[in-house]
């Protein structure tokens, strides 16, 4: 299937170029609301935590000045941390108090407190954790705040006292991009990329039965599952390939093998195996509306492959085939830096050049019809669609979907899919 290509009529008196770079796009899970009259447990937030890098780590780009000019970077350290995190608890609060869930209640002092015989009786509470395992931020501060974008991936564990343990836990994300007029407290877009990583905490079926229902070891039987309200649909989750030592140009023969050509009744694409167990990725434009498909292997073999997932609007699409012992590609977990070298592996124009093999830089982060793209000059083609975007350690950090094009000399600039945002639209989790 060709790559989509359009002709290349970006004006630059359009083009925001001094705006922060949008932080990766984080969908919105449906909240199990806590169902009125149902006993339950009053949970809080007993701790939250960070962990910083030695040296500490940059995690975003902050501008400031006349549209934006002048750049520095975010560095995330316990000044950063402490920015916003004496109000974690209160956030999550109201997280819960809008899902109805119990919480603590602070005892009117104009009265007596009420004695224990007076108290209605409650289940044991449940204590909360908060672990702040990934934030990135682009932001730019203005006369009266801030615009621009945080992105947080939070652990949460649920601790029971009555059994002394965890009874649950579960790994989020959250984002919030402002508009780009929009001006709010730098700390307060932190906070909402929180509340957004709570919210879809609160979508975890595993949460509401922790507040529901007795706590057990984790050793008992599990009672009967109960869903007052349909759960989100269940999460795939597939086991990460590690990286590799050696760099990619020691490993090509090894790369290739992981990129087969994807077949359909209407063209050809690539796609990449990112599981032993036969799972691969490609676009949506590649299947289409197909169910079944055909996947060649570099070394000849064809094999069955069935679409299990697709989202059009994101043109990212997941095949499951039947494991064949081909190697995976191990995804690269944090975003790459603008300038930093760059590979794309793929099928451009069919099957004949398959794991052709081609270098470029990575330009920049765009947004192209509301959506988030790394765009780089690395050499791409119809056929390519679906294929992998490499760093120069083999690392997966985008898929190949579009080309934008001068209509005489078919050069122009190429953009792919974040390999985050393929995963987390698919509902596909590495652990």
């Amino acid at each position: 299937m060709s790559a989509l290509v359009l002709p290349l009529l970006l004006a630059t008196s359009s083009l925001a170029w001094a705006d922060p770079v949008p932080v990766k796009q984080v969908s919105d899970k449906l909240i199990i609301e806590f169902q009125p009259g149902t006993p339950g447990r009053v949970s809080y937030l007993k701790t939250a935590k960070t962990t910083f890098e030695t040296p500490n780590a940059k995690i975003g780009t902050l501008q400031d000045g006349w549209r934006c000019g002048n750049s520095s970077d975010i560095i995330w350290n316990e000044k950063a941390y402490k920015l916003f995190s004496r109000k974690l608890a209160t956030s999550l609060r109201t997280v819960l108090e809008k899902a109805h869930y119990p919480t603590p209640i602070a005892i009117d002092t104009i009265f007596d407190a009420p004695t224990e015989k007076e108290r209605p009786k409650a289940m044991p509470e449940l204590q909360i954790g908060a672990l702040l395992k990934d934030v990135s931020a682009n932001l730019c501060l203005k006369e009266h705040g801030g615009i621009g974008g945080v992105y947080m991936k939070v652990f949460w564990q649920v601790y029971s006292p009555e059994v002394k343990q965890v009874v649950f836990e579960a790994l989020t994300e959250g984002n919030f991009q402002t508009a780009a007029s929009e001006e709010i407290p730098v700390e307060r877009i932190f906070l909402l990329a929180y509340e957004q990583a709570a919210k879809n905490f609160l979508a975890e079926q595993g949460f509401y039965n922790a507040v529901t229902r007795p706590s057990a070891p984790a050793s008992a039987p599990a009672p009967a599952p109960v869903a007052p309200k349909p759960a989100a649909p269940e999460r795939l989750t597939l086991k990460r390939v590690k990286p590799a030592a050696e760099p990619l140009t020691k490993r090509v023969t090894l790369l290739r093998s992981s990129v087969p050509t994807v077949i359909t009744a209407t063209g050809t694409g690539s796609g990449f195996f990112i599981s032993s167990d036969g799972y691969l990725l490609t676009n949506r434009h590649v299947v289409g509306t197909d169910k079944v498909v055909k996947i060649k292997l570099p070394t000849g073999r064809e094999l069955i492959g069935e679409v299990l997932r697709s989202d059009e609007a994101r043109d990212v699409a997941l095949i499951k085939t039947e494991p064949v012992g081909m190697p995976a590609l191990s995804i690269r977990e944090d975003e790459p830096n603008i300038g930093e070298e760059v590979y794309v592996i793929g099928s451009p124009l069919g099957d004949t050049f398959n794991t052709s093999l081609t270098r470029g830089i990575l330009s920049g982060y765009r947004v192209l019809d509301k959506q988030r793209l790394l765009q780089s000059d690395v050499s791409i083609l119809p056929g390519n669609s679906g294929g992998p975007l490499l760093d120069t350690g083999g690392r997966v950090i985008g898929i190949t979907v579009l080309h934008l094009a001068d209509a005489r000399t078919m050069t122009g600039m190429n953009f792919f899919i974040p390999i985050g945002d393929a995963l987390t639209i698919l509902g596909v989790d590495l652990r």
